[in-house]
């Protein structure tokens, strides 16, 4: 009898530990999917927000301030020149600066705005619940605030100053539809640069 309780202990703590190791594994497995769908949202380089993932969330603000009759605001954000720094300084400098600009503007922004790397040299923000003038204050202060930082290019503390050109688009007036004011904001930001580049402007 005594072999028996024993061998019924031991078989239970296996399985004890067994449920143990599942329930890990299964945690392990989570945390790994959540990583790579982390990951396919979000652009490698800035670790800001992808095109793709952009697209998704700012379609749902737009339907959710449609219902509670909410403005919101698209920017399009451009590096001046940006070209030029590469050529210049090489690629390593150029996604230094494209890393450093991102962390400026995520701390520019509200917890409620969606910031993205659209491609390349530009950015886009979704700001829900915002009306036009308060955006283009917005987007002239992170002009600004781009415009005073001195960014380093090369281990002798030589700095380049940067600037960004920024168009922005609001819904309703600009367009009921995400595709709509992304294109109004792509022409506003297009109006920013025939201008002499380094300003806000609006369609």
């Amino acid at each position: 009898a005594f072999g028996r309780n024993l061998q019924l202990r031991n078989t239970r703590e296996a399985l004890r530990l067994g449920e143990q190791t599942l329930t890990q594994r299964i945690a392990e497995i989570q945390s790994l999917q959540a990583k790579l769908q982390d990951q396919a949202s979000r652009d490698p380089l800035t670790g800001l927000y992808n095109r793709r993932f952009l697209d998704t969330i700012a379609a749902r603000e737009i339907a959710r301030c449609r219902r509670e009759n909410q403005h919101l605001a698209v920017m399009m954000i451009d590096i001046d020149h940006f070209k030029n720094i590469n050529d210049t300084y090489g690629h390593i400098v150029g996604d230094q600066v494209l890393q450093q600009i991102s962390r400026i503007m995520k701390n520019s922004i509200r917890s409620s705005d969606v910031l993205a790397r659209y491609g390349g040299e530009e950015f886009v923000i979704v700001m829900p619940s915002i009306d036009l003038t308060n955006a283009l204050k917005k987007a002239e202060g992170i002009r600004q605030h781009i415009e005073s930082v001195r960014f380093n290019v090369d281990t002798f503390g030589r700095s380049i100053q940067i600037t960004i050109s920024i168009g922005v688009a609001s819904f309703p007036e600009h367009g009921a539809e995400y595709d709509a004011l992304v294109a109004a904001a792509d022409s506003a930001l297009y109006k920013a640069k025939e201008k002499g580049r380094n300003r806000v402007e609006s369609p």
